[in-house]
Order: structure tokens, then sequence, then C-alpha cells
């Protein structure tokens, strides 16, 4: 999860050189989304996914376009009138990048992990959060849910669906608003690692203090990029590792006699899916674990 202030962008990567991102933040941060692909060794996107057409969500995809190649293009398919939305296809129909639209029931490989398309379905919705296609990836033992900006009316469809099913990580829709994340939502995804992605400030006031709630309540364990910067997590299929952007800070400032930042936790922590318990990396218990741990090169 990139920390693009308010907005999403998240890059998913293998360790045989695939790679997928969801989203691309607002205009002013397709630098920062550039910098991550970048530095996770990132050459081509396999997929891009634009999730809805709201700018916060869309504007920093045509610096990527611009970048870096795209073997195809996944779209909501909900028309939106901004100008930030015509040059976006514009700049798809300019590089001749496949287009799809994303429906309930697709799914394809993303070199050792599948990913699946949840929602939408054919019907549209006048709610463009609503419209939101949510992803689910899968490798081995873990798997992470994409939840785009849906909200209560998407959630509940999904869950009466049983569309649903326990997910290692959730990424929080809609930058934490108090809309989405209901409790019967977080009752069947049982997420272990919920993490928010809202600009510092931001004027909303995501993510709201409701939903901070519901997730302390569901026991998933929250990260924010207006906290922790940008937040990866890596896996083997079977354990899970955190980072944040804090952690480097703290590497960096260990090697400095400047103080470290405040603000996030700038904590590491190791799971399992086998597990309820939380490792610090200096744990007796991890580093038994880690000793036959071997992590992939790039990781979820």
């Amino acid at each position: 999860m990139i920390d693009v202030g308010q907005g999403d962008s998240i890059l998913i990567s293998t360790s045989d050189g695939h790679a997928m991102l969801v989203d691309g933040g607002p205009a002013d941060a397709s630098g920062r989304v550039l910098e991550a692909i970048r530095k996770a060794g990132v050459e081509r996107l396999d997929v891009l996914v634009s999730t809805h057409p709201h700018a916060d969500h869309i504007g920093g995809l045509g610096g990527v376009l611009d970048a870096i190649p795209v073997g195809r293009v996944i779209d909501s398919g909900k028309v939106h009138t901004s100008k930030t939305y015509e040059s976006y296809l514009e700049k798809i129909l300019e590089k001749d990048i496949p287009f799809a639209l994303g429906r309930t029931g697709s799914s394809f490989a993303l070199g050792p992990a599948m990913v699946k398309i949840l929602w939408p379905d054919e019907k549209l919705s006048d709610n463009l959060n609503d419209y939101s296609i949510v992803v689910r990836v899968i490798y081995g033992k873990f798997s992470a849910l994409l939840a785009g900006d849906i909200e209560a009316g998407a959630e509940q469809t999904l869950v009466r669906g049983k569309m649903l099913s326990p997910a290692v990580v959730l990424k929080v829709a809609h930058n934490g608003s108090g809309a989405s994340t209901t409790s019967a939502f977080l009752a069947v995804l049982r997420p272990a690692i919920a993490i928010i992605s809202a600009g510092a400030g931001n004027s909303y006031g995501h993510p709201a203090a409701s939903v901070l709630a519901r997730l302390k309540a569901s026991g998933a364990k929250v990260y924010r990029t207006d906290l922790d910067g940008t937040v990866s997590v890596k896996t083997d299929g079977e354990s899970w590792q955190v980072e944040t952007r804090q952690d480097d800070r703290r590497k960096a400032a260990a090697a400095s006699p400047a103080p470290a930042p405040a603000g996030g936790t700038g904590h590491k922590y190791f799971g399992s899916r086998n597990s309820d318990v939380f490792h610090y990396p200096w744990c007796k218990h991890q580093a038994r674990k880690l000793a036959g741990f071997q992590q992939p090169e790039r990781g979820y």
C-alpha cells in the first residue's frame, strides 16, 4: 500500500517478475507510485486495475502509463464525465493497451498467485463508490481483499451472496470512511491485518473513529499510511511479514545521531495463518520459525 496521501494505490509483485497495480492515487502522487514500482524492481505491469473513476484513485495513472509498459487495463466500466477520467482513457487509447471490464466471477493468474474479481456485477449503480472493483489475491494460504471504495450497500450484497471468505489482509474501503467496513463484512473476512490509506490531517476525518473501533473489535492489527507511511506485506504463502516506511526511518535513525521521526507504529511484525499471535522479529519463537523461512525476492 503506497503512501499517496488521500487516495489509493496498491502494488502487488511476485518473486518471478509479475506485477499488478491497483489504482494510482491522486494526480500529484504519480512520482511516489513510480518510485515504489522501481524500488520493487518492477519493469513492466502485467495488469493495471482502475477500481472506479474518482480522481483520488486514477489521477496518478497518467504518469504511470507514460513511464512503464502495461500489459492490460481492467476497469470498472463506470463512465465519469471528469477531465481526469477522459485523460486516463485517452492515454490508454493512445498507447493501444488492451482494455477489459472487471466483473464478478472473472479471474486470472499473476505468476504463482491467483487474482479473483468479486465485484461489481452487471447491475450499474448510481453510487460510483459502490461500483468499485473488489479484488481478492490468493497465494498459497495467504489472501488479501482489496475493497476499493465500496460502501455498506455493496458490502451487504457480497455478504448475502456468500461471495466472501476469510482473508489475512483487508485493504480497508474508502480511506476508512464510516460508510464502509461494516461489522457484518468484517465478521466474514476476519482479517489479521487491516490497512487504511488516508492523507495526514485530511478534511474528511478519515479514518472514522467508528471504523477503527469495528476493526479493533474484529481483532485486526491496523496500519495507516497517514501514520505508518507505505505499508508492505511479504509472504511465502504460509507466513507473512509487515513492514512500514517508519521501519526504514528507524533503520536510518539507528545509523545516525538524528532522532527518529515521530508518529506511526514503527514496528515490524510476523504472523502465520495457523495462529492468531503476532511476533516481534527478535522474539525467540519467531527466530526458530524464521530459520526455515526463505523470504521471496518480492512478495505481497
